[in-house]
């Protein structure tokens, strides 16, 4: 069965092969963002860490910025973290729902390679990605809240949600940047307190 993928991946089926394929190609260009900065890796080191010919990167992929955002999305569902847990149903909590906790854990458990992957010399697709998602699943929390207790306001929803995931992003690479060493339920409370300032 064919499915509709995103622009620069190619289309693929279930066959064990070619999710073997993809596979090691994610994990190589995973490994080599945890060593260093993400713009200074070529297909050929990509291709050499996964054991796998040039032509198998092309039968998969168009470029390397979308095999790694596949390959951080992967990373993220692989550790079972998912910003689509937990409803917001009784209204906003005062603390940090469980699932922005454990999605920040999950970044300082990896910190170099998302440091690698979201700074200066990161990957613009990687970022586009991250903030695209964030921002449908905020926009639907803001849908579901305002089912609850409607506020009236002149921006429309996905605006906001896209203003709030881009403050997400910019608290978490500030993080990993300027201050490493402070606890990811701290970061979580900054973002919480961002995202639900009124």
């Amino acid at each position: 069965m064919i499915r509709t993928q995103p622009a620069g991946r190619k289309p693929t089926s279930d066959d064990p092969r070619v999710l073997r394929s993809r596979g090691l190609l994610q994990d190589a260009i995973l490994e080599l963002g945890l060593e260093g900065p993400v713009d200074g890796i070529a297909i050929s080191d990509i291709t050499g860490r996964a054991g796998v010919s040039r032509s198998t990167f092309y039968d998969h992929y168009t470029d390397k910025e979308t095999l790694l955002a596949d390959a951080i999305e992967r990373h993220a569902l692989d550790a079972g973290i998912s910003l689509r847990e937990g409803g917001f149903d009784d209204g906003l909590p005062d603390q940090p729902p469980q699932f922005l906790i454990g999605y920040v854990q999950h970044i300082a458990d990896h910190a170099q390679l998302y440091r690698n992957v979201l700074g200066a010399h990161g990957s613009a697709a990687v970022h586009a990605r991250l903030t695209r998602r964030i921002a449908t699943i905020l926009a639907e929390g803001i849908r579901l809240l305002g089912e609850h207790a409607p506020v009236v306001s002149g921006v429309p929803i996905e605006v906001d949600a896209a203003a709030l995931a881009g403050a997400m992003l910019a608290v978490l690479t500030h993080w990993l940047e300027r201050l490493p060493d402070t606890p990811a339920p701290v970061v979580a409370e900054w973002i919480w307190e961002i995202l639900t300032r009124e």
